[in-house]
């Protein structure tokens, strides 16, 4: 009910002193205040009291509940309030309203009870609880010490903190915790700073011990009454070891190789995983090397994998599928030896299927129909299927529970068998050089424990107790990776350490990370510890650190890339930075920018060549690549360009930086993709595979960002960007591409380039393309980036070359390079300071003109045919006696001519240079020694340099300059070849009619006359249709006299360059190589005479020293007539003769 009271207020009027006018008085409102009614209504078993409550607008009022003897208050709700006790509030009054109650009689409480169960490791407390119905309970989680909890559920609860609380209790409940050890959550988090060093070395030894104490029992109970055994699985065979000691263990190892040495290594492995059994044979114990011992070992493996149903009464049921027969080879009949077996072993007890009834398709059929207690299976795969073949038939036998027991009849792991080997946790290796075989090894000495194991268990005894020493590294010569055969380094360390790199590497070949492998516990806790000591490292480590050098090797032996979490190593020393930039305490590193996705076509000219993608992986990002193509190309990631010697610390005795950078594990297949992490990061490559001619796939990529790349010179957007990445990124390497050439450089050795000459970093990637790549390759006469061949090639050469030898001149397939050759610039070099191969390296920075850059790119352009060559007088008609001279001379033809270029036309210099690596006047001085009849103190014929010292021995220039196959030896002698052959040409009108305006370029015409020579000699057809022109016209294709049982595409340099040179100059050039002492065939010989040259070349040579030709070339320099019947001829500079000489 709503009342409303006016209340009277009194109103005051007042009037002005002194009177005045009369004032009408203000009307003051009455207040209005608003009141209403809460009310109750209660059931039998209680009342509320008040009754009622009168209460104002906004005004709160309480209720007291009061059950009655045995009631209790059941439910009460109204006028928006709430319950306290035995309190109710209303809330605050706004309308009238009802507070409503009922009752009912008390009854006895209802109890539940929460147990716990808790596994080792840790406990719940208490251990149970007695709650009443919706009351929830609290128990305390309580880990022991090394232990954490890995999952609690049960009774609807949730953890807080280090609580359990149940949910309101309706039921008995169960709360179950499960605790694990440290070591055990690292490995399930894969985060290294979960466990200390010494719990992850203690998980890690812990399944060793496991593992031991299986195999021990089984080797044990398979090999009882067995002395010794010997099986030779010959050298059509694989090896074994296994990553995954948990599950697969050695049944019967090797013990000495082919050389009689000792070496171990599995020919026989067993594994059981979730109660499959499964076992793998080197080669076929049925039938290869049968013993009394090796038919004992197999029958009793036969009965362990059948679980002892080779014994039952209906006999063995063995069905084998993919087995070569005598009918596909002679040498592996081992269909037949099976069932020979099974007859000597299991007379009247056993049945098999046909012989190559249940292969591919037909195998899952056979399963069926013959439900078989063991399916052997081998690798003869007809069709070429490969694994998918009988991938079905496979797990429709795992399914089964059927036993399998592989047996490879190859020299290295197939295609077939490779999937179910890395099921099993097995690293295969081939045994057709190393000849692996047991023999007469005692039981007693299999049973012993596993050598292989204990050599990892050695190693991480050795991690824990710090036991270390770099004096066992004093006797290696190279990256400790490779170092060999040093026996303490090897047993204390070496040995155990590659066996986990083994696994690791094994994983990520086939793009499995190492902690997504259920079961595995070795290799997992040996990763972190791993991670755990790279990010302590701290370079540079000095040699007496002895403990913190082992460690650092550990950490770099053990790196998984297939991993999803790889920590960045915080310091990555002399990798990203010049060895004078790492100090102690101080980490090199660098700062990230954003990383993105990308899709690239990537390429390369032919099979068998890596390249760069112009992607790059920072340190610890999870980057994947996936293929879009359905191109058959194999395709590798590699990370990275380093090769192995690069890292000097076996020679300098410092760590600067990780033992092995570059990387190419991960497998990118067709339609598939590949993730991975890095914990250097670094540059991204593709390796592609395949067919002939040129390669291609299609990725795309997360997880990388763009470092400055150029991947194509003739782009200047791409240019553009470089320097933009170069400027606004601290990434530490740079990688540049060119047709057929490639430069992978650390930053600074990329801007250290740049000055004097080289203004700013455009003129360097213009000096780059235009004076290196460009002017090497086309001395070379090879196609260049962005042109067309025929642009490529200087107008002469172009000319005079289809006019005299065709076409093919111009025949773009034939004239582009495609090896890639790839140089790297970084802290060290392979060996030295600059080091030959593919990739060549260089500790300097690049340098354009730079001999060193030039000669390095030059030795992958060297050709036999262009090759100097020696032979004996008596070998002169024999090519199987010559032999090339040329390892570091006709190379030095490119940065001789580079430096020339650079100097006079790119420069525009007229002042001469020199350069140290040759001395014209040597060459006088041995022709010379000949013509005067030049002879020591005991009256022998000697042959002088310049410094009137012997050259070398022999008695002639035919012997002493050429005979000596050492490295580098009569280096300038061997150029002055080549150089004195470009003077000759200078100037010179070809056959055709051309004036060749620079005379090195009778190098281009060779280099392309080479190549023809060499497409048209594969094949007689050929050769026939094309050897006239060519100007060879007396050579056959093979079956000569001279060839020594070789063809015509093995012909030496001496004859090629004699010939080639008569055919593109009209002239006889046998003086210039009279002149040398080289030697050549008669039948090249009589080639140059039948081909009717115009002239013969005057015997003589250009006067020069170590100084380079001036602009002019020739022109500019003296010809010195020689003779050989002429002793008298004085060196024109100093009139020096070797007659002249103190007799030596």
């Amino acid at each position: 009910m709503r009342r409303v009271i006016l209340t009277p207020l009194l109103a005051f009027a007042m009037n002005g002193c002194g009177g005045g006018e009369g004032g009408k008085d203000d009307a003051i409102p009455p207040t209005i205040t608003t009141y209403f009614e809460a009310s109750t209504q209660s059931t039998q078993g209680g009342q509320l009291s008040p009754a009622s409550l009168r209460l104002s607008a906004g005004e709160q009022g309480s209720f007291s509940v009061a059950p009655d003897a045995g009631y209790v208050l059941a439910q009460i709700a109204g006028c928006e309030g709430t319950l306290d006790g035995l309190t109710y509030t209303t809330g605050p009054m706004r309308g009238d309203c009802q507070v409503s109650a009922s009752f009912t009689q008390e009854t006895a409480p209802v109890y539940f009870e929460a147990t716990t169960q808790s596994s080792q490791g840790g406990r719940l407390s208490p251990v149970s609880l007695r709650l009443s119905a919706g009351e929830r309970g609290r128990f305390t989680v309580a880990p022991d010490a090394g232990f954490v909890l890995e999952r609690i559920e049960g009774c609807d609860g949730t953890l807080q903190g280090h609580d359990y609380i149940t949910g309101p209790m309706g039921a008995d409940c169960q709360v179950s915790a499960r605790f694990i050890k440290h070591a055990a959550h690292a490995i399930a988090r894969e985060e290294h700073a979960l466990a200390s060093d010494v719990e992850l070395i203690a998980h890690a030894r812990g399944a060793i011990a496991d593992s031991e104490a299986r195999r021990t029992e089984l080797v044990r109970a398979l090999y009882q009454g067995l002395g010794a055994i010997s099986w030779n699985p010959s050298h059509d065979s694989i090896t074994f070891s296994s990553f995954q000691p948990e599950n697969t263990l050695t049944l019967l190892p090797s013990n000495i190789n082919g050389k009689g040495e000792s070496e171990i290594r599995g020919l026989v492995m067993v594994s059981e995983q979730d109660e499959y059994r499964r076992a793998a044979m080197g080669a076929n114990l049925f039938a290869v090397d049968r013993t009394p011992q090796s038919e004992a070992l197999l029958k009793g493996l036969i009965g362990w994998l059948t679980r002892g149903r080779d014994s039952d009464d209906d006999g063995l049921r063995i069905l084998t599928a993919q087995v070569p027969s005598r009918a596909d080879s002679w040498y592996f009949p081992h269909n037949e030896g099976i069932r020979d077996w099974l007859k000597a072993m299991y007379p009247d007890a056993h049945s098999i299927n046909q012989a190559d009834e249940c292969d591919y398709q037909a195998l899952g059929a056979c399963i069926d129909r013959m439900a078989p207690d063991l399916i052997v299976i081998s690798d003869l795969d007809r069709q070429g299927l490969g694994y998918q073949g009988i991938a079905q038939a496979i797990a429709k036998a795992k399914a089964a529970g059927i036993p399998l027991l592989l047996s490879n009849y190859r020299r290295e792991a197939s295609p077939l068998l490779a999937p179910l080997y890395l099921e099993m946790g097995l690293v295969t290796w081939g045994n057709y050089w190393s000849k692996l075989k047991v023999s007469n090894l005692a039981a007693s000495t299999i049973m012993a424990p596993d050598p292989q194991l204990m050599a990892v268990d050695t190693l991480l005894s050795n991690l824990k107790e710090g036991y270390f020493s770099t004096q066992w590294l004093d006797a290696c010569s190279g990256n400790f990776l490779n170092c060999g055969g040093v026996d303490e380094f090897n047993v204390q360390f070496k040995n155990g350490a590659d066996w986990l790199r083994n696994a690791a590497i094994t994983l990520d070949k086939a793009g499995i990370s190492p902690f997504s492998r259920g079961g595995l516990a070795l290799l997992p806790a040996s990763l972190l510890l791993a991670d755990k000591y790279r990010v302590a490292i701290d370079y540079p480590i000095a040699w007496d650190e002895h403990q913190a050098w082992q460690r650092a090797m550990f950490a770099d032996w053990l790196v998984s890339y297939a991993r999803v979490r790889n920590p960045a190593q915080p310091d990555l020393g002399e990798y990203v930075v010049d060895r004078s930039q790492v100090f102690k305490g101080d980490q090199a590193h660098y700062a990230y920018p954003a990383v993105i996705s990308d899709s690239r076509r990537i390429s390369v000219p032919y099979s068998g060549q890596w390249t760069s993608t112009g992607w790059y992986a920072l340190p610890g990002q999870r980057i994947t690549l996936s293929r879009t193509d359905t191109e058959d190309v194999s395709a590798t990631v590699r990370l990275n360009y380093h090769r192995p010697n690069t890292n000097r610390a076996y020679e300098q005795k410092v760590y600067r930086a990780p033992l092995e950078l570059a990387s190419g594990r991960l497998p990118l297949n067709k339609g598939g993709s590949v993730s991975f992490t890095s914990p250097y990061g670094g540059p991204v490559y593709l390796h592609l595979e395949g067919g002939a001619g040129a390669l291609q796939v299609e990725v795309t990529a997360t997880g990388v960002t763009r470092h400055p790349a150029i991947l194509d010179f003739s782009d200047e957007q791409q240019i553009r960007d470089f320097n933009e990445r170069l400027e606004q990124t601290e990434l530490p390497h740079v990688d540049l591409r060119a047709d057929g050439a490639e430069q992978h450089l650390r930053r600074d050795r990329f801007t250290g380039a740049i000055g004097g000459a080289i203004a700013d970093t455009d003129a360097l990637l213009e000096s780059i393309s235009r004076d290196h790549i460009n002017s090497v390759y086309t001395l070379a006469g090879f196609k260049i980036q962005g042109k067309r061949l025929e642009e490529s090639l200087p107008g002469e050469v172009r000319r005079a070359c289809v006019a005299l030898l065709g076409d093919l001149c111009l025949d773009e397939s034939l004239h582009t390079r495609t090896i890639i050759q790839h140089a790297n610039y970084d802290q060290n070099a392979h060996c030295g300071v600059g080091c030959s191969g593919n990739p060549w390296d260089s500790s300097g920075s690049i340098s354009p003109t730079g001999w060193l850059d030039n000669h390095e790119l030059g030795h992958n352009l060297q050709t036999q045919r262009l090759n100097v060559h020696y032979a004996a007088a008596s070998d002169t008609d024999n090519w199987r006696g010559y032999g090339s001279r040329a390892g570091e001379n006709s190379n030095n033809i490119f940065p001789y001519v580079v430096k020339w270029q650079a100097h006079y036309l790119r420069d525009g210099n007229s002042a001469p240079i020199k350069d140290g690596h040759m001395n014209h006047k040597d060459l006088f001085y041995a022709f010379m020694s000949d013509a005067a009849g030049v002879t020591d103190k005991s009256g022998n014929r000697v042959v002088l340099g310049a410094n009137c010292k012997v050259l070398d021995a022999g008695e002639s220039r035919y012997e002493a300059p050429w005979r000596s196959n050492a490295y580098a030896v009569n280096n300038g002698y061997r150029m002055a070849f080549y150089i004195q052959m470009a003077l000759r040409a200078h100037g010179m009108r070809l056959a055709d009619g051309t004036r060749l305006s620079n005379g090195f370029n009778i190098f281009t015409l060779l280099y392309l006359h080479s190549r023809i020579f060499g497409a048209v000699a594969d094949n007689e057809n050929d050769w026939n249709a094309n050897r006239d022109r060519l100007g060879f016209g007396l050579f056959p294709f093979q079956g000569h006299g001279v060839y020594g049982g070789k063809q015509v595409r093995d012909i030496p340099g001496n004859d090629f360059m004699l010939v080639a040179l008569g055919r593109l100059t009209g002239l006889d050039w046998r003086s210039h190589f009279d002149l040398l002492g080289l030697r050549y065939s008669t039948l090249a010989a009589a080639q140059v005479e039948a081909n009717q040259p115009s002239g013969a070349l005057p015997m003589g040579m250009y006067v020069l020293e170590d100084d380079l030709p001036p602009v002019n070339m020739s022109e500019g320099l003296t010809f010195l007539p020689l003779s050989e019947t002429d002793g008298s001829t004085l060196w024109p500079r100093d009139q020096g003769s070797p007659a002249s000489c103190p007799v030596p």
